[in-house]
């Protein structure tokens, strides 16, 4: 009995052991990437922002000013008027709350 008990701790143990060793492994490994992995996400963010931006611009195209439009990105429907922006061209802002 105390045998099979020892043996059942000692495979217990090397598989645990097994398994904290790979994930401190590839732990590691994460945080060298890490840098590399946010540079590109403030770059998707840019781009993000730049295709919003387009969006409100061509949800607007032939509108005139106050009227009501709406748009989708990423699957949610924003409504809200178009308004002139800096430049002077209609772009679509949402009703304040």
């Amino acid at each position: 009995m105390k045998s099979t008990m020892l043996k059942i701790l000692t495979a217990s143990l090397l598989c645990f052991s097994g398994v904290t060793l790979t994930h401190a492994a590839t732990n590691h490994t994460a945080k060298s990437t890490h840098t590399a992995k946010s540079s590109k996400a403030s770059h998707h963010a840019a781009d993000s922002s730049k295709s919003v931006m387009q969006k409100e611009l061509r949800a607007c195209a032939k509108k005139r000013q106050g009227e009501w439009v709406s748009y989708s990105h990423n699957g949610a429907t924003f409504n809200g008027t178009c308004q002139p922006n800096e430049n002077g061209k209609l772009q679509f802002k949402a009703p304040a709350p």
